[in-house]
């Protein structure tokens, strides 16, 4: 598909310019291609108005390659927000581009913004006041609360002596990160969780 763009661009905007020229000379046939081809090429003449075209014609291939790589980042851009990362890797594998190295760039684009969303919720558990660190062993008892746009789960675990616990796992059930507060403090990470689920499920 990308290819077939580009060559439709590279061929189009030549001919597009070279119609229009054509009819604001006025003239027919081959005297308006002629005088067309003439006027596009300057002090050079008939034979700088074809290389001109042939310019033309490389130019928006190149513009064509951008255009589309800009429209499919804002489109992966977009729904990586709201959809399933794993379902968008496959999508762009599936895509019919020619060029491998945009097919990897459109899956940069999501991994991202899963890097971005996975950090800004970790820095809003960071600055919950009385936060420490919580034992991976601890993982295993957390229960998965929401899940957030990357596909990260947010746990929570409270434990025998009720001390609230916070964990974040990856899509294999593994921590990225864990913390937890004591109890003058529950109220700010039930706050933090709130947030959390508000601004970034």
């Amino acid at each position: 598909m990308d290819e077939v763009v580009k060559k439709l661009a590279a061929i189009g905007l030549p001919c597009i310019i070279l119609a229009v020229l054509m009819a604001t000379t006025g003239l027919k046939d081959a005297a308006a291609i002629t005088t067309a081809l003439a006027f596009l090429g300057g002090p050079a003449g008939m034979v700088g108005g074809i290389a001109a075209l042939g310019l033309i014609g490389l130019i928006s291939h190149a513009l064509a390659k951008v255009i589309l790589e800009g429209f499919l980042t804002g489109i992966y851009s977009h729904r990586r927000q709201t959809q399933s990362h794993t379902k968008l890797f496959k999508e762009i594998d599936f895509l019919l581009l020619f060029d491998r190295n945009l097919k990897e760039r459109l899956k940069a684009t999501v991994k991202t913004y899963t890097k971005n969303v996975t950090q800004e919720v970790m820095a809003i558990l960071e600055n919950v006041p009385g936060m420490t660190p919580a034992n991976h062993r601890d993982f295993q008892w957390s229960i998965p609360i929401m899940k957030l746009r990357d596909g990260t789960v947010v746990r929570t675990w409270k434990n025998p002596v009720g001390v609230d616990h916070v964990f974040l796992g990856d899509v294999n059930d593994r921590m990225i990160y864990g913390g937890f507060v004591g109890w003058i403090h529950s109220e700010g990470l039930n706050q933090a969780v709130t947030r959390i689920r508000r601004d970034w499920t």
